[in-house]
């Protein structure tokens, strides 16, 4: 892996100068992950930055039952671990792969001593944090007050298209339905009713995890209207 290049890709790397960027890439350790691996679990602690490299990390909190809330999907360029080192060094959910992944480990103390040197560094994290929190908000939101058709409209235009929606689109699904069921706050059982009428509505064609838009208008108005 060229891991400059990589780097220069990811929100973390933008308008970073070369120096700063091979001293992030000669600290930084490839790791290989299997999959349904834990990377980190709720409440250790860390003192390391993750990005992914490729694959898909999710993050969840468990309840004692053992009931499971997926807070958000990670994917190639995203990184997570700045919460924690930049706070009290606990990690406040379970991060876990849902493939065969790969992540850059980069130690806390490279990433600080960078950002004091130059705070261009500071700026892309906190975009990147601002971005969580707007993430976690909209999360909020759909459990609260959406009901599951409408976090279904949801999360296939916003969370997995993250484009403009255009007819013919097709919203790969990384993830099955039940981890899907996990992100919104319901029942596999329920996930599948819903994508099935949507189908029947002619809204959408379903094969397989490969979702295609074919009323982008009518998916609009479910999720916002």
């Amino acid at each position: 892996m060229d891991i400059i290049s990589f780097l220069q890709s990811t929100s973390l790397g933008k308008s970073l100068s070369e120096t700063q960027m091979e001293i992030l890439a000669k600290s930084a350790i490839e790791k290989k992950y299997r999959t349904g691996q834990f990377i980190v679990g709720d409440g250790h602690e860390i003192h390391d930055f993750y990005i992914i490299a490729s694959g898909t990390v999710k993050m969840s909190k468990s309840s004692h039952d053992g009931k499971e809330q997926i807070l958000c999907l990670l994917g190639p360029g995203q990184l997570f671990g700045m919460c924690a080192v930049f706070s009290d060094y606990i990690f406040p959910a379970n991060a876990m792969t849902l493939e065969r992944s790969t992540l850059l480990v980069i130690p806390d103390t490279v990433l600080k001593d960078l950002a004091r040197e130059d705070p261009t560094i500071l700026f892309n994290m906190l975009f990147i944090l601002s971005d969580r929190l707007k993430e976690a908000m909209l999360l909020i939101e759909s459990l609260s007050l959406m009901e599951v058709p409408k976090r279904v409209a949801y999360f296939l235009l916003f969370s997995n298209l993250k484009h403009a929606c255009s007819e013919g689109d097709i919203a790969k699904l990384s993830i099955s339905q039940r981890e899907l069921s996990k992100i919104l706050g319901t029942t596999p059982e329920t996930i599948s009713r819903v994508l099935k009428k949507l189908a029947e509505e002619k809204i959408i064609q379903v094969t397989g995890r490969s979702i295609r838009i074919l009323d982008c208008a009518a998916l609009e108005e479910l999720a916002t209207g």
